[in-house]
């Protein structure tokens, strides 16, 4: 369903372009470039204190950036007040008027604009059918449940078709479940409208599900900005890698690198956890040929019992720990004085018993190559 007034696809572009914010001497953002095509999910992620929710204010015009450039759909907008950037917010807390109904919420934005009282009235309905709130019109916010809340504060974000949404840690004052939920309403909702949407969370389960780009931020700097698979799969560095849920990182040393005919490196070096050199590839972008001690990560999931395949690389490790989650078990093992993390099927954990030496073995497709 797309709102009367709106046109499909109303999403236009973001491009923040070498953007850097300054409190006295102290660097909040430095030197941020980022482009949001037009419709796209972004997720802005990072712990408390990196950055995130200051850049998000930047973006919406609440602080003026020390240096750079903002420009929606090619307009640069850095200097310009919020108000003239037609950006719908929705915040952690909702705002709600605690004195206006959930229709008079919703139509509050029209309101202001001035728009006829027919129009108005249109919106609001089709806007509530929208967010599935129909038959709640006339209640008031203290009489609805959180997940009731927060969709009347997304509606009210949206109703006048910004171009841009700009979301605050949106799930953050829900309980889990209906913070599950409201992951996939908030996709539908926007991809429906095809709405650019910059989202700061530091939930990594809410950013991998919502989002088509993920925006990783650390001290004022992004750290990568990538999809989901991209950044999961080929972290930038050692910070994305161990940030972006729990990895192994193995240390080699006299790394020699093997460019192949469709342009990736194949990479060999010794490691802790065999003797024999271990095989691990990456792309020439990733690939800084001079290094000969990089370093590369591995995902628990990505190891498995050698003796149930062929693999490109195999080693022995002894069972410490285990934790059976019913589909999985969490395992540490120890190798080579590394402490490793696993994550095997029930049907591979049968039958191992801890402080045996146990054949695991990994692909070397599965690894990603990091220097720092």
């Amino acid at each position: 369903m797309i709102l009367s007034g709106a046109r499909k696809g109303i999403g236009q572009e973001l491009s923040v372009v070498n953007v850097s914010k300054y409190y006295g001497s102290f660097k909040a953002l430095e030197n941020i470039n980022l482009m949001c095509k037009p419709g796209e999910f972004v997720s802005i992620l990072g712990s408390s204190g990196s950055g995130k929710t200051t850049l998000l204010k930047v973006i919406a015009g609440f602080e003026r950036c020390s240096d750079g450039k903002i420009f929606i759909n090619g307009n640069d907008v850095a200097t310009g007040p919020c108000f003239k950037r037609n950006i719908g917010m929705l915040f952690q807390h909702y705002a709600l008027f605690p004195h206006l109904t959930v229709a008079g919420n919703i139509a509050y934005p029209l309101k202001v604009r001035r728009l006829p009282q027919e129009e108005v009235d249109k919106r609001v309905k089709d806007m509530i059918a929208l967010v599935k709130l129909t038959g709640l019109e006339d209640r008031f916010p203290r009489q609805l449940s959180g997940g009731q809340q927060q969709r009347v504060a997304l509606a009210r974000a949206i109703v006048y078709n910004p171009p841009l949404l700009l979301l605050d840690e949106p799930l953050g004052a829900l309980d889990k479940n209906l913070r599950h939920d409201m992951q996939f309403e908030i996709k539908r909702i926007t991809h429906s409208l095809g709405m650019t949407t910059i989202s700061v969370t530091h939930d990594q389960e809410e950013a991998f599900s919502m989002s088509d780009k993920i925006c990783i931020v650390s001290s004022g700097r992004i750290q990568q900005f990538g999809t989901p698979s991209e950044i999961y799969e080929r972290p930038a560095n050692r910070f994305v890698a161990e940030f972006m849920g729990t990895t192994n990182i193995i240390p080699m040393k006299k790394a020699k690198y093997e460019k192949k005919a469709d342009g990736v490196f194949a990479v060999t070096g010794t490691t802790p956890l065999s003797e024999k050199p271990m095989l691990v590839t990456a792309g020439e972008s990733s690939v800084r040929t001079g290094e000969d001690a990089p370093f590369f990560a591995l995902r628990p999931e990505a190891i498995h019992l050698a003796a149930g395949g062929s693999y490109d690389n195999t080693f022995s490790a002894e069972i410490k720990e285990t934790i059976y989650l019913g589909q999985s078990v969490k395992a540490k093992a120890e190798s080579g004085g590394l402490e490793l993390n696993l994550s095997l099927s029930v049907s591979e954990f049968r039958g191992l018993k801890a402080g045996e030496p146990v054949a695991f073995g990994f692909n070397a497709a599965d690894t990603a190559l990091i220097y720092d």
